[in-house]
């Protein structure tokens, strides 16, 4: 098929934004969107049309039998609800147009997800960046003042096309659209700008939309290295069938680099990312629970940030049974609650009652992935073992162990002994497996500090570490860099440096 200029620039960004099928298609049923639409269908593309009826306008039920006409009319599956946003905003007295934005994006990632879209294709044009930029600047918002190109599922691929342009493609299609008459009143801020002041900027500076698309897309090259920085503060711990994340990282990141992480963590979750839902977070990771949109409940647990999702259900293998009232497990020093166990080892209250568990009668034997102990729990413990002999020595009690294949290395500090400040439990290790140290995994009680951490990376070893290193930590305070796993036995190995510290302290005084 002979393709129109128009319709080549698309296919290029399609293809580079949203390779995959099928597209979910915002379509209002206004020019943009239904040129959108269009466009999709004359490239082959698999699309499925969403509309969401804010149900602002008495006509706007009109909007909604047009968009379902149009979706037909191109062979494309039709999604469509319709919210009183209005009555919902003046009942929790929220923006009207935040809440309506919220509510869109919420309807279109919930349609993605049930038809298996890889990207949400929204309308937004080169007028629509402009007027966003300069709104932004007067209004002084943080964040990235552009719109972005992709953010999560949203893909936004009419971004270097002005307004005008695609309605000389429809009209070129003889296709029509219907216009929203709210955009026609300046007493909204972007009407007004749109309406009154654009109009003056463009007979001044005609290509004051490029610009302004122009320094948004610097701004957002900028965000990208931000980004990117933003993730390596993210240490996700697998241990948990819940999305779980370390809090240290988080909470000793500058503020605007633990904003863009929380963005991301939402974005994980298929949220949009709104201010209001990250303060939330901010909230949960000094200890203050938070139900998030979707039902999701952010709840932090010693040193872990929980994600929990509406009902979740975690996976029951065979032999496996959820935990029952009365479950113990028998200890070397006794008997212990099953309830009280899972709470020592950082579950939270809402999977308490979820968790698989073997057992005999109410004698648990087995508690999935925490007892009896699990791989990084066994190696931890040889690990303390190691520290408690660093601790007998007058060292910093640190201990670490590192496993290559079937061998095995042990160290703990020896910074006073050797008068050496690089003699390290890690690097001593480092020094002892030489070569070998390759591919190996090295179990840690403290978290490394930069100069450990540097040297696992350059020698290929994995890192599990115990409890983080508030002052020194490379992870803690610079980002993640390479494979790590934190938290494990964190406790133990926390108190064992508390009391350390804590004598240090009293012997001073006393001396």
């Amino acid at each position: 098929m002979w393709l129109l200029p128009l319709e080549a620039l698309f296919l290029e960004r399609l293809k580079a934004l949203a390779p995959e099928d099928p597209l979910v298609l915002a379509v209002s049923g206004g020019g943009d969107s239904v040129a959108l639409a269009h466009l999709v269908h004359r490239l082959g593309r698999k699309g499925v049309v969403a509309h969401l009826d804010h149900a602002l306008r008495p006509d706007s039920a009109e909007d909604l039998a047009f968009v379902h006409a149009l979706a037909e009319r191109l062979g494309f599956p039709f999604f469509a609800e319709r919210v009183e946003v209005g009555r919902i905003a003046q009942e929790r007295g929220e923006n009207l147009e935040a809440l309506a934005r919220e509510v869109r994006y919420t309807f279109l990632h919930r349609v993605a997800k049930k038809v298996g879209a890889k990207a949400i294709l929204t309308a937004h044009t080169l007028d629509d960046q402009a007027e966003t930029v300069l709104l932004k600047l007067l209004q002084g918002t943080a964040r990235g003042l552009g719109i972005r190109e992709k953010e999560g599922l949203v893909v936004r691929p009419l971004l270097p096309f002005p307004r005008e342009a695609l309605r000389d493609y429809l009209r070129s299609l003889g296709e029509v659209w219907r216009e929203d008459p709210t955009n026609q009143d300046p007493s909204w801020d972007r009407n007004y700008l749109r309406l009154r002041v654009f109009p003056l900027l463009l007979e001044r500076f005609p290509r004051a939309r490029e610009a302004l698309d122009r320094f948004a897309r610097a701004q957002e090259a900028e965000d990208a290295t931000l980004e990117k920085e933003a993730k390596a503060r993210l240490l996700p711990d697998p241990r948990f069938f819940v999305p779980a994340y370390r809090v240290a990282p988080l909470l000793h990141a500058p503020p605007a680099l633990r904003r863009r992480v929380l963005r991301q963590v939402l974005e994980g979750l298929s949220l949009r990312p709104e201010a209001r839902l990250i303060a939330l977070l901010e909230g949960a990771l000094t200890g203050k629970p938070a139900t998030l949109p979707e039902g999701f409940l952010a709840r932090r647990k010693g040193g872990t940030l929980f994600l929990i999702p509406p009902s979740p259900k975690l996976p029951l293998p065979p032999g496996f049974r959820p935990p029952e009232p009365g479950d113990y497990l028998e200890m070397p020093y006794g008997r212990k609650r099953l309830r009280d166990f899972l709470a020592e080892k950082g579950v939270p209250k809402e999977l308490k009652g979820l968790w698989p568990v073997r057992a005999e009668g109410k004698r648990v034997v087995e508690v999935l992935g925490l007892y009896p102990l699990g791989e990084e729990e066994r190696q931890m413990g040889l690990a303390l073992a190691e520290a408690k002999e660093a601790l007998a020595q007058g060292e910093v009690p640190v201990g670490a162990v590192l496993v290559v294949g079937e061998r095995l290395y042990r160290a703990h500090n020896r910074v006073e002994a050797e008068g050496d400040p690089t003699a390290h439990a890690e690097m001593l290790l480092l020094r002892q497996a030489g070569k070998e140290a390759r591919g190996g995994r090295m179990y840690v009680t403290l978290e490394p500090c930069l100069m450990c951490q540097h040297a696992l990376n350059q020698a290929g070893v994995e890192v599990v570490y115990g409890a983080e290193n508030l002052k020194e930590g490379a992870l803690t305070r610079f980002g993640l860099r390479g494979k790590v796993l934190g938290g494990v036995r964190e406790g133990e190995c926390a108190k064992l440096l508390r009391d350390f510290f804590a004598r240090l302290r009293e012997g001073c005084r006393s001396g």
